[in-house]
């Protein structure tokens, strides 16, 4: 299954792959040194594997981790030891756990948390533990959609304190570097960001299946059906557009069973054809669906990353996408831009997309996340080694 960065199909996958193009912050992920981690604990929070976007970041790095494990330091995976299994890295031991990392907001492990001279967690709902530490923060969207007014509030306090408390701060965008920087009053300097990876085997086994597949006139969007995904904005200006007009379809793929049920009976009562709202999919499903179809649209007004544009630029799929999460960081010949906003910029960019020819060249981002965590770690051991 795919699964969303908050909890849809949009998928952060697990095997590294190299890529073309700079890293985000590669230059300052080169300074760590091997013995910054000599007579250190280090904990990785592994949690959240199987929970989500942060589930599929936990594989990630945890894979990494095991291709080049670090030479140096006592690590120490704390999660479900059933989830961490095989994904074990030479010279780490697993603190067993068990349970929901975000129970009581994530403060039901307080008293559990692991001793370590660093702590990394890999979600920004953790125990609001003193100590050094690193926090994973993907986005601060939830401090401005959904929720009501108090809510949100709350949630931006919470997220305060956690910026307050991390030493280092690493998100996965530029976007959000300054989403996080603008919202919780973050310096710059303190903030890492890291490249993700696609699932290189996976890409492959699509890019050959497109080589032979019979097109659909079909579009698609992968996610979340959340406000700032913009699909009431997206549903009306396909309407509005020649591939519609010439037969063709939107398939909105990864709600949840109530948010379907709502985006399709609003579907319904708007009188808009031509679009159908679905739930999860299967890998094998969705795979066939980035094989077969014309585009993948991704309409957001705000994304931390928003794997699926990356994930259909890598197969060789044309993307309609706004300058959003690491979309923006998508080669030109991979993608069609488009104003979110603008009903009549979102219909012109999915008809640009729809009649692009696959790009004839390869792309696939490169994964610094490894780098990322191990550069943060030394940088609070240098801070100590200096306070």
């Amino acid at each position: 299954m795919l699964s969303a960065m908050s909890g849809s199909n949009d998928r952060v996958p697990h095997a590294p792959a190299p890529g073309r193009g700079p890293a985000p912050d590669e230059a300052s992920l080169t300074a760590w040194r091997t013995d910054d981690f000599v007579g250190l604990t280090i904990l990785l929070d592994c949690r959240w594997l199987g929970h989500g976007g942060a589930g599929r970041v936990t594989e990630l790095l945890l894979g990494e981790m095991r291709d080049r494990p670090p030479s140096s330091g006592r690590w120490i995976l704390w999660g479900d030891p059933a989830a961490v299994g095989m994904l074990v890295f030479s010279g780490a031991i697993v603190a067993p756990w068990h349970g929901h990392p975000a129970k009581l907001s994530g403060q039901a492990d307080w008293l559990r948390v692991p001793r370590a001279d660093v702590r990394v967690y890999l979600h920004q709902v953790r125990p609001l533990r003193p100590g050094r530490s690193i926090t994973v923060i993907y986005d601060t969207i939830p401090l401005h959609v959904g929720a009501r007014p108090l809510v949100r509030l709350a949630k931006r306090a919470f997220f305060k304190v956690v910026c307050g408390l991390s030493q280092v701060i690493i998100t996965v965008s530029a976007q959000s570097k300054e989403a996080i920087t603008r919202d919780l009053g973050v310096n710059g300097p303190k903030i890492i960001v890291v490249g993700l990876s696609v699932d290189a085997g996976r890409i492959a086994r699509i890019r050959a299946m497109r080589a032979t597949a019979d097109r659909s006139d079909t579009l698609i969007y992968v996610g979340r059906f959340g406000a700032h995904k913009n699909l009431e904005r997206l549903c009306r200006a396909f309407a509005t557009t020649r591939f519609r007009s010439r037969g063709g379809r939107l398939l909105l793929v990864g709600g949840s069973p109530s948010e379907v049920l709502q985006l399709g009976s609003w579907i319904r009562e708007q009188g808009i054809a031509g679009v159908e709202a679905h739930g999860f999919l299967s890998e094998s499903d969705l795979d066939l669906l980035f094989a077969t179809s014309r585009a993948l649209v991704q309409p957001s007004l705000e994304e931390g990353y928003g794997l699926p544009a990356v994930e259909a630029a890598a197969v060789g799929l044309p993307v309609a996408a706004s300058r959003t999460g690491y979309a923006s960081e998508i080669p030109g010949e991979f993608v069609t831009f488009m104003d979110p906003r603008d009903e009549q910029s979102i219909a012109a960019a999915i008809d640009v997309a729809v009649a692009r020819p696959d790009p004839g060249t390869a792309y696939l981002p490169r994964s610094t996340l490894r780098e990322g965590i191990l550069e943060a770690v030394a940088r609070i051991t240098r801070l100590a080694g200096t306070g």
